[in-house]
């Protein structure tokens, strides 16, 4: 994974998001949870959800898109390119292909993830790209059953959609993801995990959160890039993967 520079990280800790995207004249008045405009610092769900949105749109330019199509946009800051509406209602006879797809904290909400997948391919490019983020159901410190687990996903239907980690059916694994792509026709082109303790401030680590040791943090995040993939499925709480015809 490329991860962005220190000075980046830095900038969006400090200012928040609202530093590297672009928002309505009103934004600041509508940012009570300060994702935007406050600071937050690792280790902290505040530094590590700044790291998201931040390591997502790297990953998205990286792809080079030239039609981009965002589903679960949230306050539509990620992506130039916006269709707001049903995501499962988007026709492509109508709207036209787009080479890049960004699910970004949506697999988890939807009751038929497969049927959603299958869905977003029928709008990519023959050569597009989905790039989905999700929480890694394989993390060990994880109280919800993954997508394997799930007998009947039928009767999820009626909790779906719901917003933040309270809408959240199930988590899906790195392997699990494997099987949900290849089940919709399409192929993991890429898998990532990320997001330790030192970044998220879970296991009583958000205690330590401060300007002084987010430098610390930052390094120590990504030197556990470099760990084994066991080590870092059970490790990382955040899930990266791309996914390609």
């Amino acid at each position: 994974m490329r991860f962005p520079e220190y000075h980046l990280s830095r900038t969006v800790c400090q200012a928040g998001l609202g530093a590297l995207r672009p928002l309505f004249a009103t934004a600041r008045a509508d940012d009570p949870d300060g994702w935007n405009y406050c600071s937050g610092w690792p280790p902290s769900y505040r530094a590590y959800g700044r790291m998201r949105a931040l390591l997502t749109l790297l990953t998205a330019r990286s792809l080079r898109p030239r039609r981009v199509l965002e589903v679960a946009a949230g306050d539509a800051a990620l992506c130039a390119t916006l269709l707001p509406g049903n995501m499962l209602a988007v026709d492509p006879a109508r709207v036209g292909r787009f080479d890049l797809i960004v699910a970004g904290e949506v697999l988890e909400h939807v009751a038929h993830p497969v049927a959603l997948l299958r869905h977003l391919k029928n709008l990519l490019t023959a050569d597009g790209r989905i790039l989905i983020t999700t929480p890694n159901g394989a993390y060990f410190r994880n109280r919800l059953p993954t997508c394997a687990q799930i007998k009947d996903f039928t009767q999820l239907e009626a909790q779906q959609f719901k917003p933040d980690a309270d809408g959240q059916l199930f988590l899906v694994t790195p392997a699990e993801l494997r099987q949900i792509a290849a089940a919709a026709g399409l192929r993991l082109a890429q898998i990532e995990l990320w997001g330790t303790p030192v970044m998220t401030g879970r296991g009583g680590l958000r205690v330590c959160s401060g300007r002084v040791v987010a430098r610390a943090c930052f390094t120590l995040e990504r030197f556990a890039q470099r760990w084994p993939a066991c080590a870092k499925t059970k490790l990382c709480y955040a899930l990266f993967a791309t996914l390609s015809n």
